[in-house]
């Protein structure tokens, strides 16, 4: 498990620092983007209601929904304790890039605290779906608005990610129709006789109507922040030919990144930003989008330096210490493991 784990951080990293030397290496001048960040200083009102919307109002926003979540399941929990594993969670994210990721901590963590290991990774992942699926809406109703702006490529990539995420997550709120089908396939039958595998789908079946709207509510919530947020950090690197409809369009696609294999999104991020923003009928620069996209990622390092204090303070704040963390993470890699290798 440990050799699995040190080539899925060898990946990650090799991703990140090989998007970010082709970007700076090939596609834009790392002097304009210091001079765009320069930019950004001079106008620190910009950057501060960027950091209200998303560190602030974002963090809180994001702790409820989770919170709404757990509650669905029946598990009573605080605010703050969603927040709080939330923060660690970008923590591991941002600044340990190991294999196991902060899913998995966050799951581990709300796991310790009563819900079981697969409600809680239920609810982790949920929470991921219902961070994305808001924002891809969001985009979609903003594309009639400003549909010139938009390529074919990004319409149809909008309409196809999430009405592939809607059907997905719709699937497994509907498991228990289509579950004792699945267990009759000779692959699927051995897969889903693990208990844990069983479990965990099965608890999809469990959310109550109620708090999943409210879920989903804050869900859209933290999607309006999330836009405003990125068209305060685009002022302030003097991005001006975009509207907020242009920002609802292409931030669902940016927000895609954190599905892929990177360092906190680092790289990934980057390209995404300069693809999508130069393929307006009037391009951003490439400078001015990698400059929007750094100070960004700026935003997640804060919010992972607060989730770091967190980690650190260990059981104080209801935590395990780390290396426990890591030995949990390593356990259900290995049951995961296990589960392959009865298939």
């Amino acid at each position: 498990m440990k050799q699995q784990s040190k080539r899925s951080l060898a990946l990650r990293v090799g991703i990140t620092v090989g998007l970010l030397a082709l970007l700076f290496g090939y596609v834009v001048d790392p002097a304009t983007v210091a001079a765009e960040l320069r930019l950004a200083m001079g106008r620190p009102v910009d950057i501060l209601i960027a950091i209200l919307l998303y560190c602030g109002l974002g963090t809180v926003v994001r702790g409820l929904r989770w919170q709404a979540l757990t509650t669905a399941l029946g598990h009573r929990i605080s605010a703050w304790r969603t927040t709080e594993l939330f923060l660690v969670g970008t923590f591991f994210n941002q600044f340990l890039p190991t294999g196991m990721g902060g899913d998995v901590v966050r799951a581990i963590a709300l796991a310790r605290d009563g819900i079981g290991k697969a409600h809680a990774a239920s609810t982790v992942l949920v929470d991921r779906a219902i961070g994305l699926l808001p924002l891809l809406a969001l985009g979609l109703l903003a594309l009639p608005a400003v549909r010139d702006h938009a390529t074919p490529a990004v319409a149809t990539t909008l309409a196809l990610v999430g009405l592939a995420g809607t059907l997905g997550l719709a699937l497994l709120f509907r498991i228990d129709a289509w579950l004792h089908l699945a267990e009759r396939l000779p692959l699927a039958g051995r897969v889903l006789g693990h208990g844990g595998i069983r479990r965990f789908l099965s608890s999809f079946a469990e959310y109550q109507r109620r708090p999943l709207a409210l879920a989903t509510g804050w869900g859209f919530a933290f999607a309006f922040l999330l836009v405003g947020a990125n068209a305060a950090l685009g002022r302030a690197v003097g991005i001006s030919q975009m509207n907020l409809f242009d920002w609802a369009i292409f931030v669902p696609l940016v927000a895609l990144s954190t599905l892929l294999p990177s360092i906190g999104g680092w790289g990934v991020r980057e390209l995404l930003y300069a693809g999508l923003l130069g393929s307006l009928p009037d391009p951003v620069p490439v400078a001015s989008a990698t400059a929007l996209s750094i100070l960004f990622g700026a935003m997640n390092l804060l919010l992972a330096a607060a989730g770091g204090i967190l980690t650190g303070m260990g059981s104080t704040v209801g935590l395990p210490q780390m290396d426990l963390l890591r030995r949990e993470a390593e356990a259900s890699d290995a049951e995961a493991a296990a589960s392959e290798d009865g298939r």
